[in-house]
Order: C-alpha cells, then sequence, then structure tokens
C-alpha cells in the first residue's frame, strides 16, 4: 500500500512512518523541513519530498506523481497557544493547506485520513467521556482552524464524493515529543539529574487529562485507514484521565536525583479546561485497543531526554 504523509516532520508524522514502515507499506514523507525521524531514517520504501501545502500547485502536481492509495495529514499548526499571536499562520495552514489538498485529489480515488482534533470540543462541566457527538466549541484560533478543516472534509466527502475519514486526537504523548507537559517534565528532571537546574517549575497541576502514547495514537490512525468510514469522525484517545499532579507523581518516583518542585503562575494558561477525557467506543469497535501503559509511555520519554545531547 502506497501512503502519503503530510506533516512527516512532525511528533506524529514520525512515528506513523515508523508504523507503516513496519507494516509493509510504502511511504513518501512530506514536509516543508524533514525533521528527525526523515533526516535519520534509511528504508527502501521510504522516500522524502520537501512540499509545502501552502502551495496549490505543487501539492497538486504531488498528488498526480506520486498517486498514493491513502493521504494521512498531518500537516497543521498545531500549537493552540501559538494560534493567539499567528491566528492567520494558523488558518492558512490549517484550512487553505487543507482546501489545496482535498482539491489535488479529487477524481484521483485517494483515500484521506484528516487529522483534526479534540479542540473542536466544547468544555464540560462533568468528568464524563467527550463522545464524538458531544457539542463543538473551541477556545482557541487553533481549535477554530480545526474545526473549519473538520467541516471542509466533511463537505468535500458529501460533493465530490472523496473517501474522507476524519479522527479528532485528544493528547498524544511520547518520545520525541516537545512543547508538551510530558516532556517539560522529563526535561526538567533530567536537568535536574544533570546539576543544571535545582527546581522543577510546573503550572496547574489539577487538570485531568486524556493521555494516550502516541505508538497507540498510530495504529488507532492505520486502522482508521482500513475500517473508518466516510462521514464519520473518530475520536483517538484513551478513554480516561490523568491529573497532572499524578503523572508528575510517577515521574519524580523515576527520578535519579530528589526534584524540588515550585509553582509558577506564568505557566498557568488562562482557559485551561479543568477535565478533558475522550470516549474511545467508536474507534474500539473496528479492533483497535492501546497496548502501552501510562508508565511505560512515561519511562520511554524520560530515556529519550536522558539519551539526548
Amino acid at each position: 500500500m502506497k501512503c502519503l504523509v503530510t506533516g512527516a516532520g512532525g511528533f506524529i508524522g514520525g512515528h506513523l512512518i515508523e508504523h507503516l514502515l513496519a507494516s509493509g507499506c510504502t511511504v513518501i514523507g512530506t514536509d516543508i523541513e524533514a525533521g528527525p525521524v526523515c533526516r535519520v531514517l534509511r528504508h527502501a520504501s521510504f522516500s522524502f519530498v520537501r512540499s509545502d501545502v501552502l502551495d496549490a500547485e505543487g501539492v497538486k502536481a504531488l498528488i498526480a506523481e506520486q498517486m498514493p492509495k491513502i493521504v494521512y495529514h498531518l500537516a497543521a499548526q498545531s500549537f493552540p497557544s501559538a494560534s493567539w499571536q499567528s491566528p492567520l499562520r494558523t488558518f492558512d495552514v490549517n484550512v487553505r493547506g487543507t482546501v489545496h489538498l482535498l482539491e489535488a485529489v479529487k477524481g484521483t480515488g485517494t483515500k484521506v485520513v484528516l487529522a483534526c482534533s479534540s479542540a473542536e470540543y466544547a468544555s464540560k462541566a462533568d468528568d464524563k467521556p467527550i463522545s464524538e457527538d458531544w457539542q463543538l466549541d473551541p477556545l482557541t484560533p487553533y481549535g477554530v482552524s480545526k474545526l473549519a478543516q473538520d467541516h471542509i472534509g466533511l463537505l468535500y466527502a458529501d460533493r465530490y464524493g472523496i473517501p474522507i475519514v476524519r479522527l479528532r486526537p485528544f493528547y498524544l504523548i511520547g518520545p520525541r515529543k516537545t512543547g508538551d507537559m510530558s516532556s517539560d517534565f522529563a526535561r526538567g528532571i533530567v536537568a535536574i539529574e544533570r546539576g543544571k537546574q535545582s527546581v522543577l517549575k510546573v503550572g496547574n497541576l489539577d487538570v485531568v487529562r486524556d493521555l494516550l502514547d502516541v505508538r497507540d495514537g498510530v495504529a488507532a490512525m492505520h486502522i482508521l485507514a482500513e475500517k473508518g468510514q466516510t462521514g464519520i469522525v473518530y475520536n483517538i484517545c484513551a478513554g480516561m484521565g490523568y491529573r497532572l499532579s499524578d503523572v508528575l507523581d510517577r515521574f519524580v518516583g523515576m527520578a535519579k536525583a530528589p526534584v524540588c518542585v515550585e509553582a509558577d503562575p506564568a505557566q498557568v494558561r488562562l482557559l485551561d479546561e479543568p477535565v478533558k477525557i475522550g470516549d474511545n467506543r467508536r474507534l474500539k469497535e473496528l479492533g483497535w485497543s492501546p497496548k502501552f501503559l501510562l508508565d511505560q509511555t512515561l519511562t520511554d520519554i524520560l530515556h529519550f531526554w536522558r539519551e539526548a545531547k
């Protein structure tokens, strides 16, 4: 099976490429930069093509040349906080870039796996898992851009008959990720172990998040590419919540040096949802189940940062 992965230079893209290659697929990775995995990956069934989703003609030519059976569309400005500083860039990449891709695949028979986001969902006042039918009311420009991307995918599937499967991942964590709380905790602990800092500063530890190992997440994407239905949207999530204080305690328990934790008001987000847990029953009905326990994921994250230069 010939697959094309946009956003191949990113955290999820790199793990997805490794999973697809291990599953026997031929993979073309595309991005504006190769990223850590694509730069070092040497595999007979993998090639990297520099491409920008904002270049409509370039995307069209790429699809016409490669003719993939499946496109995993991961290319995005994927940081909610950055969307406040760069809302136009966020909408350009996430919305206009998606339109360029969908225009390019019209009439080709190529299936599109469209990575949308749990950031589309409205906040909930309770801790019940969020199903795919829950109200959509995003809190950030990023979430609004993903909602637009999601709806454009649905429109193109209806109007042009493009087989499009829409996904809403929650919080995918794992080795090689940067800029999230799990990597920040791990990097801080490693810095303390190396004597480079004395205190681990943290934000709000009372929030509860649905944390899923990225390797389980990309396995879900692969299953949805094979079994997901056009017109249906699927959550990708663990289906359970973890309080960040508990996650930190687990990291601290693995530390090789005493860790002093200090609250830092500057790290508290103004629009942080207190609880966000996904309902993964629709995904599980297709035969998927997570393989990685949280402790294994956290161990692997900590090991990655201990090995980093």
